[in-house]
């Protein structure tokens, strides 16, 4: 069991962090770039960067120009 918790359960960091290594193991790392790359692919392709200011960016979904995120 995972330590971290009064109860001896995993949390979900800790499990998505195990399942992520398991993949690894069993796919290898050229897998994990190739589906990283195709999801930064299809990201990109729904949203885009607009600078707000000198210092802060937007993230904008391109089919209707809603803002999701600024940073």
């Amino acid at each position: 069991m995972a330590k971290g918790t009064r109860e001896g359960k995993m949390t979900k960091k800790q499990a998505g962090s195990l399942g992520g290594k398991a993949t690894v193991k069993r796919h290898g790392k050229r897998h994990m770039q190739k589906i990283g790359k195709r999801g930064a692919a299809v990201t990109w392709s729904r949203f885009s960067l607009k600078p707000i200011g000198q210092t802060q960016y937007a993230m904008v979904r391109r089919s209707d120009n809603v803002i999701i995120a600024i940073w």
